[in-house]
Protein backbone atom coordinates (compact mmCIF):
# COMPACT_ATOMS: atom_id res chain seq x y z
CA UNK A 1 0.00 0.00 0.00
CA UNK A 2 2.86 2.41 0.78
CA UNK A 3 4.40 1.67 -2.66
CA UNK A 4 1.12 2.61 -4.28
CA UNK A 5 1.02 5.87 -2.28
CA UNK A 6 4.64 6.57 -3.21
CA UNK A 7 3.92 6.02 -6.93
CA UNK A 8 0.79 8.17 -6.71
CA UNK A 9 2.63 11.08 -5.05
CA UNK A 10 5.55 10.79 -7.48
CA UNK A 11 3.15 10.88 -10.42
CA UNK A 12 1.36 13.87 -8.91
CA UNK A 13 4.63 15.78 -8.39
CA UNK A 14 5.76 14.99 -11.96
CA UNK A 15 2.41 16.14 -13.30
CA UNK A 16 2.65 19.40 -11.37
CA UNK A 17 6.21 20.04 -12.56
CA UNK A 18 5.34 19.31 -16.18
CA UNK A 19 2.30 21.61 -16.09
CA UNK A 20 4.37 24.37 -14.44
CA UNK A 21 7.07 23.94 -17.05
CA UNK A 22 4.61 24.70 -19.89
CA UNK A 23 3.10 27.82 -18.35
CA UNK A 24 5.11 31.06 -18.19
CA UNK A 25 6.76 31.56 -14.82
CA UNK A 26 7.82 35.21 -14.92
CA UNK A 27 6.25 38.33 -16.41
CA UNK A 28 9.09 38.37 -18.96
CA UNK A 29 8.20 34.79 -19.99
CA UNK A 30 4.55 35.85 -20.40
CA UNK A 31 5.58 38.72 -22.69
CA UNK A 32 7.77 36.45 -24.81
CA UNK A 33 4.97 33.90 -25.09
CA UNK A 34 2.49 36.58 -26.25
CA UNK A 35 4.94 37.70 -28.96
CA UNK A 36 5.47 34.12 -30.10
CA UNK A 37 1.70 33.60 -30.31
CA UNK A 38 1.36 36.79 -32.35
CA UNK A 39 3.70 35.46 -35.02
CA UNK A 40 2.06 32.02 -34.96
CA UNK A 41 -1.45 33.45 -35.49
CA UNK A 42 -2.99 32.59 -38.86
CA UNK A 43 -4.36 36.08 -39.42
CA UNK A 44 -0.84 37.47 -39.13
CA UNK A 45 0.69 36.99 -42.56
CA UNK A 46 4.28 37.36 -41.32
CA UNK A 47 5.74 33.99 -42.17
CA UNK A 48 9.28 32.84 -41.64
CA UNK A 49 9.54 34.32 -38.13
CA UNK A 50 12.84 33.57 -36.45
CA UNK A 51 13.21 34.84 -32.88
CA UNK A 52 16.32 36.75 -31.93
CA UNK A 53 17.30 38.70 -28.84
CA UNK A 54 14.77 40.01 -26.34
CA UNK A 55 15.38 43.12 -24.28
CA UNK A 56 14.45 43.48 -20.64
CA UNK A 57 10.77 43.76 -19.72
CA UNK A 58 10.21 47.31 -18.52
CA UNK A 59 7.40 49.59 -17.37
CA UNK A 60 5.60 51.62 -20.02
CA UNK A 61 4.27 55.09 -19.29
CA UNK A 62 2.06 57.43 -21.27
CA UNK A 63 3.60 60.35 -23.12
CA UNK A 64 2.19 63.76 -24.01
CA UNK A 65 1.92 62.52 -27.63
CA UNK A 66 -0.91 60.18 -26.56
CA UNK A 67 -2.90 63.01 -24.97
CA UNK A 68 -6.00 64.07 -26.92
CA UNK A 69 -5.08 67.77 -26.57
CA UNK A 70 -1.72 67.11 -28.22
CA UNK A 71 -3.40 65.37 -31.14
CA UNK A 72 -5.99 68.13 -31.59
CA UNK A 73 -3.42 70.94 -31.45
CA UNK A 74 -1.02 69.05 -33.70
CA UNK A 75 -3.78 68.66 -36.30
CA UNK A 76 -4.60 72.37 -35.98
CA UNK A 77 -0.94 73.30 -36.56
CA UNK A 78 -0.83 71.15 -39.70
CA UNK A 79 -4.06 72.72 -40.94
CA UNK A 80 -2.76 76.26 -40.33
CA UNK A 81 0.59 75.59 -41.97
CA UNK A 82 -1.09 74.03 -45.01
CA UNK A 83 -3.32 77.08 -45.38
CA UNK A 84 -0.37 79.40 -44.79
CA UNK A 85 1.44 77.72 -47.68
CA UNK A 86 -1.61 78.20 -49.92
CA UNK A 87 -1.87 81.83 -48.82
CA UNK A 88 1.83 82.35 -49.59
CA UNK A 89 1.34 80.93 -53.09
CA UNK A 90 -1.55 83.34 -53.61
CA UNK A 91 0.57 86.16 -52.18
CA UNK A 92 3.46 85.41 -54.54
CA UNK A 93 1.11 85.33 -57.52
CA UNK A 94 -0.47 88.66 -56.53
CA UNK A 95 2.96 90.18 -55.97
CA UNK A 96 4.09 89.17 -59.45
CA UNK A 97 0.88 90.45 -61.05
CA UNK A 98 1.16 93.75 -59.11
CA UNK A 99 4.75 94.26 -60.25
CA UNK A 100 3.98 93.52 -63.90
CA UNK A 101 0.76 95.55 -64.17
CA UNK A 102 1.08 98.98 -65.83
CA UNK A 103 -2.51 100.13 -65.34
CA UNK A 104 -2.62 102.18 -62.10
CA UNK A 105 -6.26 101.35 -61.29
CA UNK A 106 -5.61 97.59 -61.66
CA UNK A 107 -2.37 97.97 -59.71
CA UNK A 108 -4.25 99.65 -56.82
CA UNK A 109 -6.85 96.85 -56.77
CA UNK A 110 -4.07 94.23 -56.79
CA UNK A 111 -2.34 96.01 -53.89
CA UNK A 112 -5.54 95.70 -51.85
CA UNK A 113 -5.74 91.98 -52.66
CA UNK A 114 -2.04 91.64 -51.83
CA UNK A 115 -2.54 93.24 -48.41
CA UNK A 116 -5.55 91.00 -47.70
CA UNK A 117 -3.59 87.88 -48.74
CA UNK A 118 -0.68 88.99 -46.55
CA UNK A 119 -3.03 89.44 -43.58
CA UNK A 120 -4.54 86.01 -44.24
CA UNK A 121 -1.12 84.36 -44.27
CA UNK A 122 -0.12 86.18 -41.08
CA UNK A 123 -3.33 84.96 -39.41
CA UNK A 124 -2.51 81.34 -40.27
CA UNK A 125 1.11 81.73 -39.08
CA UNK A 126 -0.03 83.36 -35.81
CA UNK A 127 -2.59 80.60 -35.27
CA UNK A 128 0.09 77.93 -35.83
CA UNK A 129 2.28 79.72 -33.25
CA UNK A 130 -0.59 79.80 -30.76
CA UNK A 131 -1.22 76.05 -31.11
CA UNK A 132 2.53 75.37 -30.88
CA UNK A 133 2.60 77.30 -27.59
CA UNK A 134 -0.26 75.12 -26.30
CA UNK A 135 1.72 71.99 -27.20
CA UNK A 136 4.82 73.39 -25.49
CA UNK A 137 2.77 74.03 -22.35
CA UNK A 138 1.34 70.50 -22.51
CA UNK A 139 4.86 69.04 -22.82
CA UNK A 140 6.05 71.09 -19.84
CA UNK A 141 3.16 70.19 -17.54
CA UNK A 142 2.33 66.67 -18.70
CA UNK A 143 2.17 64.01 -15.97
CA UNK A 144 2.73 60.51 -17.31
CA UNK A 145 1.14 57.45 -15.73
CA UNK A 146 1.81 53.73 -15.81
CA UNK A 147 -0.02 52.07 -18.70
CA UNK A 148 1.53 48.60 -18.89
CA UNK A 149 4.73 46.93 -19.98
CA UNK A 150 7.12 46.94 -22.93
CA UNK A 151 9.88 44.76 -24.30
CA UNK A 152 12.16 45.19 -27.32
CA UNK A 153 12.60 42.21 -29.61
CA UNK A 154 14.97 41.61 -32.53
CA UNK A 155 13.86 39.00 -35.05
CA UNK A 156 13.72 38.05 -38.69
CA UNK A 157 10.42 37.85 -40.52
CA UNK A 158 9.32 37.98 -44.13
CA UNK A 159 8.27 41.37 -45.44
CA UNK A 160 5.32 41.90 -47.79
CA UNK A 161 7.41 40.52 -50.67
CA UNK A 162 8.32 37.35 -48.78
CA UNK A 163 11.93 38.41 -48.22
CA UNK A 164 13.36 37.74 -44.72
CA UNK A 165 14.28 41.05 -43.09
CA UNK A 166 15.96 41.68 -39.72
CA UNK A 167 13.71 43.90 -37.59
CA UNK A 168 13.58 45.44 -34.15
CA UNK A 169 10.25 46.19 -32.52
CA UNK A 170 9.16 47.42 -29.12
CA UNK A 171 6.02 45.54 -28.10
CA UNK A 172 3.62 47.02 -25.53
CA UNK A 173 1.40 44.99 -23.18
CA UNK A 174 -1.53 45.71 -20.89
CA UNK A 175 -1.01 46.01 -17.13
CA UNK A 176 -1.94 42.34 -16.49
CA UNK A 177 0.32 41.06 -19.30
CA UNK A 178 -2.57 39.30 -21.01
CA UNK A 179 -2.41 40.94 -24.45
CA UNK A 180 -0.23 43.02 -26.75
CA UNK A 181 -1.58 46.56 -26.93
CA UNK A 182 0.61 47.60 -29.82
CA UNK A 183 4.06 47.54 -31.36
CA UNK A 184 6.13 50.67 -31.75
CA UNK A 185 7.32 51.52 -35.23
CA UNK A 186 9.38 48.72 -36.68
CA UNK A 187 13.03 49.55 -37.29
CA UNK A 188 14.97 47.69 -39.94
CA UNK A 189 18.31 46.52 -38.62
CA UNK A 190 21.33 46.96 -40.82
CA UNK A 191 23.30 43.77 -41.29
CA UNK A 192 22.40 40.29 -40.14
CA UNK A 193 22.76 40.07 -36.39
CA UNK A 194 20.40 37.13 -36.01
Amino acid sequence: MSNLKHIFYTALVLLLFSSCKNSPQTPEDKAKELISKLFEARENHTYGYKAGAFGKLDSAYTTYREDSLFKVNSDRISHCLDNSTLAFTKLADLGYRTDTTRNERKKEALWKELLAASAEQKLYNDSASLFSAKIDSLKKHYKSFFKGWKITHEYKANNAFGIPVAQKTTFYFDVQLTKITGPEEIVKIMGNKL
